[in-house]
């Protein structure tokens, strides 16, 4: 089992509030004249269908890739709840998939899928028109931040979206970027909340210590033995042809 796999119970999913970051992404995209209707699109990174089920809703057809099994699974169970039956999953990384058409779009949300030159160079080929939603290089998080110095390390903000500007700089290819925050409030019993930040230092390459996290955590502990963590975070939305 992968560490998404593991993630995939405890993961975000398909939020249907009309007031959602996700529909705040789509009015922004509408606002632009992206239109979905009769389009087909390929969803990269689609995990368990936070975005790919909204698409479902605008598409003809979509098909979701990821390496997670597990989230898939969270994926297909959504679907079939609110009786989707357009859209097609496939079990495979980025690297090993094979792009068989041309889609309408091409769409990656805040997924390590798309990490480097090869893999954007592959999204491109793959859509007529590309949509990526990244992390912009800053994220507000003050528990995070003192549990990677409680492991003598810095957090640094994830950045996907400079490295996409980055490349399309090189291929001077026109783009537009639309910049956006989302505050995210979220509530954890404490052993859940333990088990939640191991596995987001596990993923980003260190070795959690579980009473160090246990000492960090205490501090943000209500009397309820709740654990409450505020993030702001900040992303870009980049469309390119």
């Amino acid at each position: 089992m992968t560490k998404w796999d593991q993630k995939a119970k405890n993961y975000s999913r398909y939020n249907e509030n009309e007031g959602s970051f996700e529909n705040q992404i789509f009015d922004a995209l509408s606002s632009l004249d992206i239109n979905f209707k009769g389009k087909t699109l390929l969803d990269i990174g689609c995990g368990t269908g936070v975005y790919t089920l909204h698409l479902a809703k605008r598409c003809l057809h979509v098909v979701g890739i990821d390496s997670s099994q597990e989230m898939l699974k969270v994926l297909k169970e959504d679907a079939n709840k609110l009786k989707l039956t357009n859209i097609e999953t496939l079990h495979t990384n980025w690297d090993g998939f094979t792009c068989k058409e041309k889609f309408d779009y091409a769409f990656c949300t805040m997924s390590p899928a798309v990490r480097n030159d090869n893999d954007l160079e592959k999204m491109t080929d793959c859509g007529k028109t590309k949509i990526y939603l990244g992390w912009a290089g800053k994220r507000d998080t003050v528990i995070i931040e003192e549990l990677f110095k409680a492991h003598n390390s810095i957090y640094y903000p994830p950045n996907g979206a400079q490295k996409v500007k980055d490349w399309l700089n090189k291929q001077n290819k026109f783009y537009k970027v639309l910049k956006f925050n989302e505050t995210k409030i979220r509530k954890r019993e404490f052993n859940e909340a333990v088990e939640n930040f191991k596995w987001h230092l596990d993923v980003r390459g260190l070795r959690p210590d579980t009473k160090k996290i246990e000492m960090v955590l205490k501090k943000f502990c209500d009397k309820d033995n709740f654990v409450t963590e505020t993030t702001i975070n900040h992303f870009n939305l980049i469309i390119w042809e």
